[in-house]
């Protein structure tokens, strides 16, 4: 990436990672930068101007550099460093769970509004992967009960460690395949950010997230396979005024939106930070 010889202070070394992701086309080659170099030193990211004249040492420069050429192949900077930031917390995440995304934090402040004003105390967070949902509902509602499931006893594994690494407690994990561990059980509230990407979609997604797990990103039936399948089944799981809570596909909100009111709810589609059609909430 630069000369070994040089000497640099991590304002230097951050700027060097910032050209070097530029150079490789990464449009946020500034936050990756800063990203990764946090990572290495073990500071907070907001720190880094605080101490940009210190220079680090050697072992930290090697690994910055190693995060630095990992990142200009595309692997995404949450990978590399383990971590992800998600409503003020902090998740592990890995190969085995989609990295959390900020427009989902739309779907827990929405369950949240709704938990408080409708008095609703349990919830089921389906597909839960890194169990990001679930923790942050934990954490901030006053749920007496909440549950997450995912088909892979990876990432349950890996939300457990989640659960535990803030202090959340009161959450069962159950590995399911969609409703078939619920059996006789009801929820206030259904959650779930299911996969929901189209084969022919995938082949031209970002080259990020080829790197994520398809079985958490693409679905059968053009995409729209999760949303058949709770349609069709939720009622049976949930109480009476009980709500559901589905993130989208925003290319297919209209079609999402119409095999909800095919299935006899009256959706609610709200958008999301770049004004894209992307959760669907209704009531039973």
């Amino acid at each position: 990436m630069v000369s070994e010889a040089a000497i640099r202070n991590i304002y230097t070394l951050l700027k060097n990672g910032e050209e070097f992701l530029r150079a490789h086309n990464l449009p946020e080659a500034k936050s990756d930068a800063e990203v990764l170099l946090s990572a290495c030193l073990g500071v907070k990211r907001s720190k880094l101007a605080l101490i940009r004249h210190e220079t680090p040492e050697e072992a930290q420069t090697a690994l910055f550099e190693s995060y630095i050429n990992r990142r200009a192949k595309r692997e995404p900077a949450a990978y590399i460093t383990g971590f992800c930031g998600f409503m003020d917390f902090e998740f592990k995440v890995n190969e085995n769970v989609l990295i959390p995304r900020p427009e989902t934090e739309l779907l827990v402040e929405e369950v949240l509004k709704t938990a408080s004003k409708e008095n609703k105390k349990s919830v089921l967070d389906m597909c839960t992967g890194s169990g990001c949902i679930a923790v942050s509902l934990a954490k901030l509602g006053k749920l007496e009960n909440i549950t997450a499931s995912d088909i892979s006893k990876k990432a349950l594994e890996l939300a457990k460690e989640n659960a535990a690494l803030n202090g959340a407690d009161n959450i069962e994990f159950i590995e399911s395949d969609m409703f078939g561990g619920f059996r006789g059980k009801k929820f206030d509230i259904f959650i779930s950010n299911p996969p929901y990407v189209a084969e022919s979609e995938y082949e031209n997604l970002e080259p990020e997230l080829k790197y994520e797990p398809k079985i958490a990103i693409t679905a059968k039936d053009n995409g729209l396979f999760f949303y058949r399948e709770i349609i069709s089944k939720a009622k049976d799981y949930l109480n009476e005024g009980g709500f559901i809570f589905v993130e989208m596909n925003a290319n297919k909100a209209a079609e999402i939106e119409e095999i909800f009111k095919a299935g006899g709810f009256k959706p609610e589609v709200l958008k999301d930070y770049a004004n894209l059609p992307r959760l669907l909430k209704t009531n039973v």
